[in-house]
């Protein structure tokens, strides 16, 4: 459920005395967007009962909010018991409680940063995330942070760039004919995983989605023949590509090994170890790159001449698709009017 983004992360304390404990800790967590929590006008899905408001859209990407005028006002809402207490303002949520240790306080935090944007999520039209966590231990203050990140860039010229968009027009031309559609399609799951990369808010958020769609681009690229076993086609297109057997190994099969096995493709509620979790990250944090070097190669080999696609053929829908499709029809004629879309 959370293999992909649980990370190492520390208590970063400020001060040079180490809390003692048992210790009282209040631990606040900041969420985003404000707009549902009341304490900004940053857009969405969430409006004032019986205000005025404006609705926007925009019509080349079909992203659309409202704003009321007044919003609502912050949250100011707080659930007690004898030993604990939480506690909205606005966009914070602030708990307070006893804690016997720092381990202790960690698993605390992780609780809270996993489960209760989820939780508010089955309440808010905007689905939150919570920002950052800081807070105290006693009069300490503290930050749970990452522990440690990797970055990658690209380093490049301005020539360089406008040699790789007109490669791109040049390409164009390449998946012209019909029968290249499978390229375009590996073209389009390599954009996905790496437009879901770009947006999530912590790291690993959306990673399953991203492995998914790289295991796509191997089985659209490779179509299984005979045998119908995907992985061994895609080792035999690889290999026509150039890649060795280390290469295709450590690179590209482990996309495809993951999405069917560990929490991708499938429902997973293991714990993995730490030790286990550090090497399936290291993976995911190549994975773009080696896929994007893959495509660039197909492009330019179909370009030269030196390499075919399986051909793509247009089949009609089969009919148990189509008797899906007017089942889902038939349901959705049972709406009332004012759900009905």
């Amino acid at each position: 459920m959370l293999t992909y983004r649980i990370r190492p992360r520390v208590l970063r304390l400020e001060g040079d005395k180490a809390p003692s404990f048992p210790a009282r800790v209040t631990v606040r967590c900041h969420f985003s967007p404000l707009q549902p929590f009341g304490s900004g006008i940053d857009g969405g899905r969430t409006a004032r009962r019986s205000s005025p408001a404006s609705a926007y859209f925009d019509a080349n990407t079909g992203q659309h909010s409202i704003v009321s005028r007044p919003p609502l006002e912050p949250l100011d809402a707080t659930w007690d018991s004898d030993s604990q207490r939480f506690s909205f303002c606005g966009a914070v949520l602030s708990h307070e409680r006893e804690i016997a240790s720092l381990e202790e306080l960690s698993g605390l935090i992780e609780s809270l940063y996993f489960v209760l944007p989820p939780l508010l999520s089955a309440q808010f039209a905007d689905p939150p995330i919570i920002r950052r966590v800081d807070g105290t231990i006693n009069d300490t203050p503290f930050r749970w942070e990452l522990a440690e990140w990797r970055m990658a860039f690209d380093v490049t010229t301005t020539e360089e760039q406008e040699r790789r968009a007109i490669d791109a027009i040049e390409h164009l031309f390449v998946l012209m004919p019909p029968e290249r559609r499978r390229v375009v399609a590996a073209l389009h799951y390599l954009h996905v995983a790496a437009r879901l990369e770009r947006v999530e808010s912590s790291p690993g958020e959306f990673l399953a989605e991203a492995l998914l769609n790289y295991s796509k681009v191997l089985e659209v690229l490779f179509p299984p023949q005979g045998s119908g076993l995907t992985r061994d086609a895609a080792r035999a297109g690889l290999g026509r590509l150039g890649f060795d057997e280390i290469a295709i190994e450590r690179d590209f099969i482990p996309a495809m090994a993951l999405r069917n096995e560990i929490d991708v493709g499938h429902v997973d509620l293991s714990l993995f170890k730490a030790e286990h979790l550090v090497v399936l990250h290291r993976y995911v944090g190549r994975a773009e790159h080696v896929f994007r070097k893959l495509l660039q190669v197909v492009l330019a080999r179909l370009a030269d001449g030196t390499f075919t696609i399986e051909p793509w053929e247009h089949e009609p829908l089969k009919p148990k698709v189509v008797r899906m499709i007017e089942r889902l029809r038939a349901s959705l004629d049972t709406l009332p009017a004012e759900e009905a879309g």
